[in-house]
Protein backbone atom coordinates (compact mmCIF):
# COMPACT_ATOMS: atom_id res chain seq x y z
CA UNK A 1 0.00 0.00 0.00
CA UNK A 2 1.29 3.48 -0.84
CA UNK A 3 1.58 6.26 1.72
CA UNK A 4 -0.82 8.30 -0.44
CA UNK A 5 -3.54 5.69 0.09
CA UNK A 6 -2.84 5.40 3.82
CA UNK A 7 -2.95 9.17 4.34
CA UNK A 8 -5.97 9.86 2.09
CA UNK A 9 -8.93 11.20 4.09
CA UNK A 10 -11.38 11.32 1.16
CA UNK A 11 -14.19 8.74 1.46
CA UNK A 12 -14.23 5.86 -1.05
CA UNK A 13 -16.77 7.45 -3.39
CA UNK A 14 -14.44 10.43 -3.87
CA UNK A 15 -11.42 8.28 -4.71
CA UNK A 16 -9.95 7.36 -8.12
CA UNK A 17 -12.17 6.19 -10.94
CA UNK A 18 -13.23 8.31 -13.90
CA UNK A 19 -16.95 8.31 -13.08
CA UNK A 20 -16.31 8.86 -9.39
CA UNK A 21 -14.03 11.81 -10.08
CA UNK A 22 -16.58 13.39 -12.42
CA UNK A 23 -19.39 12.96 -9.88
CA UNK A 24 -17.27 14.37 -7.07
CA UNK A 25 -16.23 17.36 -9.21
CA UNK A 26 -19.84 18.05 -10.26
CA UNK A 27 -21.06 17.80 -6.68
CA UNK A 28 -18.30 20.06 -5.42
CA UNK A 29 -18.95 22.66 -8.12
CA UNK A 30 -22.71 22.72 -7.51
CA UNK A 31 -22.26 22.90 -3.75
CA UNK A 32 -19.65 25.66 -3.97
CA UNK A 33 -21.99 27.74 -6.13
CA UNK A 34 -24.81 27.25 -3.64
CA UNK A 35 -22.75 27.91 -0.54
CA UNK A 36 -22.51 31.75 -0.78
CA UNK A 37 -26.27 32.07 -1.33
CA UNK A 38 -27.01 29.71 1.52
CA UNK A 39 -24.79 31.71 3.84
CA UNK A 40 -26.84 34.81 3.06
CA UNK A 41 -30.23 33.23 3.76
CA UNK A 42 -29.13 30.82 6.50
CA UNK A 43 -25.76 31.79 8.00
CA UNK A 44 -26.30 29.52 11.01
CA UNK A 45 -27.07 26.40 8.99
CA UNK A 46 -23.93 25.83 6.93
CA UNK A 47 -20.52 24.83 8.21
CA UNK A 48 -18.65 26.73 5.52
CA UNK A 49 -15.03 27.13 4.57
CA UNK A 50 -13.71 28.92 7.65
CA UNK A 51 -13.66 28.39 11.39
CA UNK A 52 -15.86 31.47 11.72
CA UNK A 53 -18.46 29.90 9.43
CA UNK A 54 -18.45 26.72 11.52
CA UNK A 55 -18.76 28.69 14.73
CA UNK A 56 -22.06 30.19 13.53
CA UNK A 57 -23.48 26.68 13.27
CA UNK A 58 -22.00 25.61 16.61
CA UNK A 59 -23.49 28.65 18.31
CA UNK A 60 -26.92 27.88 16.82
CA UNK A 61 -26.62 24.31 18.10
CA UNK A 62 -25.83 25.58 21.59
CA UNK A 63 -28.79 27.96 21.52
CA UNK A 64 -31.01 25.01 20.57
CA UNK A 65 -29.74 23.05 23.57
CA UNK A 66 -27.39 20.74 21.66
CA UNK A 67 -23.67 20.13 21.88
CA UNK A 68 -21.24 20.34 18.95
CA UNK A 69 -17.96 19.06 17.62
CA UNK A 70 -15.94 20.94 15.00
CA UNK A 71 -14.28 18.91 12.24
CA UNK A 72 -11.94 20.36 9.63
CA UNK A 73 -12.30 18.53 6.29
CA UNK A 74 -8.97 18.98 4.54
CA UNK A 75 -8.37 19.28 0.80
CA UNK A 76 -5.61 18.26 -1.63
CA UNK A 77 -3.77 21.56 -1.22
CA UNK A 78 -3.42 21.17 2.55
CA UNK A 79 -0.12 20.03 4.06
CA UNK A 80 0.24 18.14 7.32
CA UNK A 81 1.78 21.26 8.86
CA UNK A 82 -1.05 23.56 7.78
CA UNK A 83 -3.66 21.06 9.03
CA UNK A 84 -1.97 20.91 12.42
CA UNK A 85 -2.07 24.71 12.62
CA UNK A 86 -5.76 24.64 11.66
CA UNK A 87 -6.52 22.18 14.47
CA UNK A 88 -4.55 24.22 16.99
CA UNK A 89 -6.42 27.38 15.96
CA UNK A 90 -9.77 25.63 16.51
CA UNK A 91 -9.04 24.58 20.09
CA UNK A 92 -9.82 27.95 21.77
CA UNK A 93 -13.08 28.28 19.81
CA UNK A 94 -14.07 24.74 20.77
CA UNK A 95 -13.26 25.39 24.41
CA UNK A 96 -15.37 28.56 24.44
CA UNK A 97 -18.48 26.64 23.47
CA UNK A 98 -17.79 23.55 25.55
CA UNK A 99 -17.56 21.31 22.50
CA UNK A 100 -14.84 18.97 21.33
CA UNK A 101 -12.54 18.82 18.31
CA UNK A 102 -12.69 16.07 15.68
CA UNK A 103 -9.40 15.45 13.88
CA UNK A 104 -8.18 13.20 11.07
CA UNK A 105 -4.92 11.47 12.04
CA UNK A 106 -4.13 10.39 8.43
CA UNK A 107 -4.07 14.07 7.43
CA UNK A 108 -1.32 14.56 10.04
CA UNK A 109 0.57 11.53 8.67
CA UNK A 110 0.06 9.95 12.12
CA UNK A 111 3.00 12.06 13.27
CA UNK A 112 3.65 11.49 17.01
CA UNK A 113 5.05 15.01 17.40
CA UNK A 114 1.81 16.42 15.97
CA UNK A 115 -0.11 14.28 18.46
CA UNK A 116 1.98 15.66 21.31
CA UNK A 117 1.48 19.28 20.21
CA UNK A 118 -2.26 18.88 19.83
CA UNK A 119 -2.71 17.00 23.08
CA UNK A 120 -0.74 19.52 25.12
CA UNK A 121 -2.76 22.44 23.69
CA UNK A 122 -6.02 20.56 24.26
CA UNK A 123 -5.05 19.67 27.83
CA UNK A 124 -4.35 23.31 28.63
CA UNK A 125 -7.73 24.36 27.18
CA UNK A 126 -9.69 21.43 28.63
CA UNK A 127 -10.82 20.25 25.17
CA UNK A 128 -11.45 16.64 24.13
CA UNK A 129 -9.77 15.40 20.95
CA UNK A 130 -11.57 12.87 18.80
CA UNK A 131 -10.00 10.77 16.02
CA UNK A 132 -12.34 10.21 13.07
CA UNK A 133 -12.26 6.83 11.32
CA UNK A 134 -11.02 6.19 7.78
CA UNK A 135 -10.06 3.03 5.90
CA UNK A 136 -9.40 -0.29 7.67
CA UNK A 137 -5.75 -0.04 6.63
CA UNK A 138 -5.44 3.15 8.72
CA UNK A 139 -7.17 1.94 11.87
CA UNK A 140 -4.15 0.49 13.69
CA UNK A 141 -2.29 3.75 13.08
CA UNK A 142 -5.32 5.73 14.30
CA UNK A 143 -5.56 3.72 17.52
CA UNK A 144 -1.85 4.25 18.16
CA UNK A 145 -2.27 7.98 17.50
CA UNK A 146 -5.14 8.14 20.02
CA UNK A 147 -3.06 6.29 22.59
CA UNK A 148 -0.30 8.86 22.05
CA UNK A 149 -2.82 11.66 22.70
CA UNK A 150 -3.89 9.88 25.88
CA UNK A 151 -0.38 10.29 27.32
CA UNK A 152 -1.07 14.00 27.74
CA UNK A 153 -4.84 14.06 28.25
CA UNK A 154 -6.91 12.71 31.16
CA UNK A 155 -9.46 9.93 30.92
CA UNK A 156 -12.47 10.93 28.83
CA UNK A 157 -10.55 13.63 26.93
CA UNK A 158 -9.65 11.39 23.97
CA UNK A 159 -12.08 9.43 21.81
CA UNK A 160 -12.07 7.45 18.56
CA UNK A 161 -14.64 6.46 15.92
CA UNK A 162 -15.23 2.71 15.57
CA UNK A 163 -17.16 1.55 12.46
CA UNK A 164 -19.82 -1.10 12.95
CA UNK A 165 -19.19 -2.59 9.50
CA UNK A 166 -15.74 -3.98 10.47
CA UNK A 167 -15.39 -7.34 12.20
CA UNK A 168 -12.50 -6.03 14.29
CA UNK A 169 -14.53 -3.20 15.82
CA UNK A 170 -15.82 -4.85 19.04
CA UNK A 171 -12.23 -5.73 19.93
CA UNK A 172 -11.07 -2.20 19.09
CA UNK A 173 -13.89 -0.72 21.20
CA UNK A 174 -12.90 -2.80 24.22
CA UNK A 175 -9.22 -1.90 23.76
CA UNK A 176 -9.95 1.82 23.66
CA UNK A 177 -12.50 1.89 26.44
CA UNK A 178 -10.17 -0.10 28.67
CA UNK A 179 -7.63 2.75 28.41
CA UNK A 180 -10.10 5.47 29.29
CA UNK A 181 -10.52 6.45 25.64
CA UNK A 182 -14.09 7.21 24.60
CA UNK A 183 -15.72 5.52 21.62
CA UNK A 184 -17.98 6.94 18.92
CA UNK A 185 -19.83 4.13 17.15
CA UNK A 186 -20.47 4.85 13.46
CA UNK A 187 -21.61 2.76 10.51
CA UNK A 188 -18.47 3.75 8.61
CA UNK A 189 -17.97 4.80 4.99
CA UNK A 190 -15.13 2.41 4.18
CA UNK A 191 -16.01 -1.18 3.23
CA UNK A 192 -15.87 -4.04 5.71
CA UNK A 193 -16.30 -7.79 5.32
CA UNK A 194 -18.93 -8.59 2.63
CA UNK A 195 -20.77 -10.99 4.95
CA UNK A 196 -20.86 -8.55 7.84
CA UNK A 197 -24.34 -7.41 8.88
CA UNK A 198 -23.92 -3.65 9.25
CA UNK A 199 -26.65 -3.10 11.84
CA UNK A 200 -25.64 -6.08 13.95
CA UNK A 201 -22.02 -4.99 13.80
CA UNK A 202 -22.99 -1.51 14.95
CA UNK A 203 -24.86 -2.93 17.95
CA UNK A 204 -22.08 -5.35 18.86
CA UNK A 205 -19.48 -2.58 18.80
CA UNK A 206 -21.68 -0.40 21.02
CA UNK A 207 -22.14 -3.22 23.54
CA UNK A 208 -18.39 -3.91 23.61
CA UNK A 209 -17.56 -0.26 24.28
CA UNK A 210 -20.21 -0.01 27.00
CA UNK A 211 -18.72 -2.86 29.06
CA UNK A 212 -16.07 -0.69 30.66
CA UNK A 213 -18.21 2.38 31.31
CA UNK A 214 -16.03 4.69 29.19
CA UNK A 215 -17.64 7.57 27.30
CA UNK A 216 -19.84 6.29 24.49
CA UNK A 217 -21.40 8.12 21.54
CA UNK A 218 -23.99 6.64 19.18
CA UNK A 219 -23.46 8.39 15.84
CA UNK A 220 -26.02 7.44 13.19
CA UNK A 221 -28.85 9.07 11.26
CA UNK A 222 -30.97 5.93 11.64
CA UNK A 223 -33.31 6.67 14.56
CA UNK A 224 -34.47 3.05 14.95
CA UNK A 225 -30.88 1.78 15.10
CA UNK A 226 -29.92 4.54 17.54
CA UNK A 227 -32.78 3.63 19.87
CA UNK A 228 -31.93 -0.07 19.82
CA UNK A 229 -28.28 0.74 20.54
CA UNK A 230 -29.28 2.96 23.46
CA UNK A 231 -31.47 0.19 24.87
CA UNK A 232 -28.61 -2.30 24.66
CA UNK A 233 -26.14 -0.03 26.47
CA UNK A 234 -28.59 0.94 29.19
CA UNK A 235 -29.26 4.40 27.72
CA UNK A 236 -25.77 5.43 28.81
CA UNK A 237 -24.60 7.25 25.68
CA UNK A 238 -25.03 10.49 23.80
CA UNK A 239 -26.41 10.85 20.28
CA UNK A 240 -24.46 12.53 17.50
CA UNK A 241 -25.29 13.41 13.91
CA UNK A 242 -23.57 15.32 11.11
CA UNK A 243 -24.90 18.83 10.65
CA UNK A 244 -27.14 18.92 7.61
CA UNK A 245 -28.19 15.30 8.14
CA UNK A 246 -29.86 15.63 11.52
CA UNK A 247 -33.34 14.15 11.62
CA UNK A 248 -36.37 15.17 13.65
CA UNK A 249 -36.74 11.56 14.74
CA UNK A 250 -33.27 11.53 16.26
CA UNK A 251 -33.74 14.85 18.02
CA UNK A 252 -37.10 13.63 19.30
CA UNK A 253 -35.43 10.44 20.54
CA UNK A 254 -32.87 12.49 22.45
CA UNK A 255 -35.63 14.57 24.05
CA UNK A 256 -37.77 11.55 24.89
CA UNK A 257 -34.91 9.58 26.46
CA UNK A 258 -33.14 12.51 28.07
CA UNK A 259 -29.94 11.78 26.19
CA UNK A 260 -27.64 14.59 25.03
CA UNK A 261 -27.63 15.37 21.30
CA UNK A 262 -24.60 16.74 19.49
CA UNK A 263 -23.98 18.05 15.96
CA UNK A 264 -20.80 17.35 14.03
CA UNK A 265 -20.04 20.61 12.19
CA UNK A 266 -17.74 20.16 9.18
CA UNK A 267 -15.81 23.03 7.63
CA UNK A 268 -12.91 23.55 5.24
CA UNK A 269 -12.38 22.51 1.61
CA UNK A 270 -14.35 19.32 2.09
CA UNK A 271 -17.40 21.12 3.47
CA UNK A 272 -19.04 21.92 0.12
CA UNK A 273 -21.22 18.79 -0.23
CA UNK A 274 -22.92 19.74 3.03
CA UNK A 275 -24.57 22.62 1.19
CA UNK A 276 -26.63 20.19 -0.87
CA UNK A 277 -27.41 18.09 2.20
CA UNK A 278 -28.66 21.17 4.03
CA UNK A 279 -30.97 21.96 1.13
CA UNK A 280 -32.32 18.42 0.89
CA UNK A 281 -33.13 18.41 4.59
CA UNK A 282 -34.57 21.94 4.74
CA UNK A 283 -37.16 22.56 1.99
CA UNK A 284 -37.87 25.99 3.46
CA UNK A 285 -34.36 27.06 2.49
CA UNK A 286 -35.13 26.20 -1.14
CA UNK A 287 -38.07 28.60 -0.98
CA UNK A 288 -35.91 31.24 0.68
CA UNK A 289 -33.28 30.90 -2.03
CA UNK A 290 -35.93 31.12 -4.76
CA UNK A 291 -37.47 34.21 -3.18
CA UNK A 292 -34.07 35.88 -3.00
CA UNK A 293 -33.31 34.96 -6.62
CA UNK A 294 -36.53 36.58 -7.79
CA UNK A 295 -36.14 39.57 -5.52
CA UNK A 296 -39.07 38.80 -3.29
Amino acid sequence: MTDAALFDTAPPEARPGAIGRLKAKALGTASSLLAPALRRVAPGQLGGETLGDAWLVARAALEAGHGFTLGYWDGPADSAGSILETYLAAIPWTAEGGGYLSIKPPALRFNPRAADSLAKAAAQAGVRLHCDSHGPEAQDHTLAFAERLRRHLPEGQVSVSVPGRWRRSPTDAERLAGQGIGVRIVKGQWPGEPSRDLRQGFLEAAEAAAKTGAGLTIATHDAALAEEALQRVGWNAELEMIHGLERKGLLALATRTGRPARLYVPYGPGFAPSALRVLRNNPRLILALAARAFGR
